[in-house]
C-alpha cells in the first residue's frame, strides 16, 4: 500500500518533541479513564522531555540536544476485540446462523494516533495490528445434521499501517476502500476482495473449516465445501466499517454502519458478516516509525 504520513498532522497539532509532548517521556502510559476527567499521565512522567536517547530516533535538525522535532512520538492504543459472525444467504436460507467470536487475550486491534499535549489526538489514525480468531460451530438438522466447524485466524500487521482513517469526535471513519465487482452476491470472494488505503490491507486468513455431512437432504457441496476438512490460507484486503466510540474518550467502540456488520468475502455459498466491539487495554506513548513521518 502507498506510504503513509503523519508529519503534517504533527505540525498542525504543534506537538513537536519540545512542544505538545513536553512533560511526557516515551514509554509513558495514560491511565484508563473511569470518569469524565479524561486521561491522566502517570505521575512518574511529570517534567520529562522526550529525547533522542530515549526513543531511538535520529536527530534531523543538527541540534545538539538530539531531539528529532520532525518525528515526535505518538500513542499506541490496544483494544481487546469481541464480536459476532452472521452467515446469511445460504441455499434456501436453511444454513443461516450467528456465532460469537473473539474474547481471547490475543484478539486485538492496535491503532496509532498523534499526541496532542499529552493525550491521544483526534484526526488521522492508522491501524498497525489486527488479530481475531473465528472459532465456532454451526449446524442444521435436515433429516440428519450437517455441521460446519470453523477455526480461522485473521491477522494483519505492519508498523507503517495496514489501514488509514480519521477520528473526529466519537466516530472513526476509514479512507476509501472499494469492494470488488461481485460484492453484494455469494460470488464475492477473497480473489477480488477490495482495494484502497481504508481497507485492512494484506489481511490474512488461515485455518480449517470442517464440514460434517450426516444429512439426507443437504450436502457440503451445496455450500461449496468438501466433505471433511477444508484447509484455507489466503490474503486479501478487508473493508471495515466506521468505529463508533461511546464518548469523546477512547475507551470503547462498536463497528457500526450496516444491519450485520462488515461483509467478509468467502469461498463458500453464502454471505458472511463481522461485527466488532473493542475495549481499551492499554495506551502507551512510543517512538513513531520513520515511515509514518516521511513525506
Amino acid at each position: 500500500m502507498p506510504g503513509l504520513s503523519f508529519l503534517s498532522l504533527f505540525v498542525l497539532l504543534g506537538c513537536s518533541a519540545r512542544g505538545g509532548a513536553e512533560g511526557l517521556e516515551v514509554g509513558d502510559t495514560a491511565s484508563l479513564p473511569d470518569s469524565d476527567e479524561g486521561f491522566e499521565t502517570s505521575p512518574e512522567s511529570e517534567g520529562g522531555d522526550v529525547r533522542d536517547g530515549e526513543h531511538g530516533n535520529e536527530s534531523t535538525n543538527g541540534d545538539e540536544s538530539g531531539v528529532d522535532e520532525a518525528c515526535p512520538p505518538s500513542w499506541v492504543l490496544t483494544y481487546a476485540l469481541s464480536g459476532q459472525v452472521d452467515i446469511t444467504h445460504t441455499p434456501l436460507n436453511i444454513g443461516n446462523a450467528t456465532a460469537a467470536v473473539g474474547g481471547l487475550a490475543s484478539d486485538e486491534l492496535v491503532i496509532r494516533v498523534a499526541d496532542d499535549g499529552g493525550v491521544p489526538a483526534d484526526g488521522r489514525v492508522v491501524i498497525t495490528d489486527f488479530n481475531l480468531l473465528q472459532d465456532f460451530r454451526v449446524s442444521v438438522n435436515l433429516l440428519g445434521e450437517i455441521a460446519i466447524v470453523t477455526h480461522l485466524l485473521s491477522t494483519a500487521a505492519e508498523e507503517c499501517g495496514v489501514a488509514t482513517g480519521e477520528r473526529i469526535g466519537t466516530v472513526m471513519d476509514w479512507d476509501e476502500c472499494n469492494e470488488g465487482l461481485e460484492h453484494g452476491t455469494n460470488e464475492w470472494s477473497p480473489d477480488e476482495g477490495a482495494s484502497g488505503a481504508g481497507c485492512v490491507n494484506d489481511y490474512r486468513v488461515e485455518g480449517e473449516v470442517d464440514c460434517v455431512d450426516d444429512s439426507a437432504l443437504a450436502s457440503c457441496e451445496d455450500g461449496w465445501l468438501n466433505d471433511g476438512m477444508n484447509t484455507l490460507d489466503y490474503v486479501y484486503n478487508q473493508p471495515m466499517l466506521s468505529l463508533k466510540f461511546d464518548s469523546n474518550e477512547w475507551e470503547r467502540f462498536t463497528m457500526q454502519g450496516r444491519e450485520y456488520g462488515a461483509e467478509l468475502p468467502t469461498y463458500t455459498n453464502n454471505r458472511t458478516w463481522l461485527s466488532l466491539q473493542g475495549e481499551l487495554k492499554s495506551m502507551v506513548l512510543e517512538p513513531t516509525p520513520v515511515c509514518l513521518c516521511e513525506q
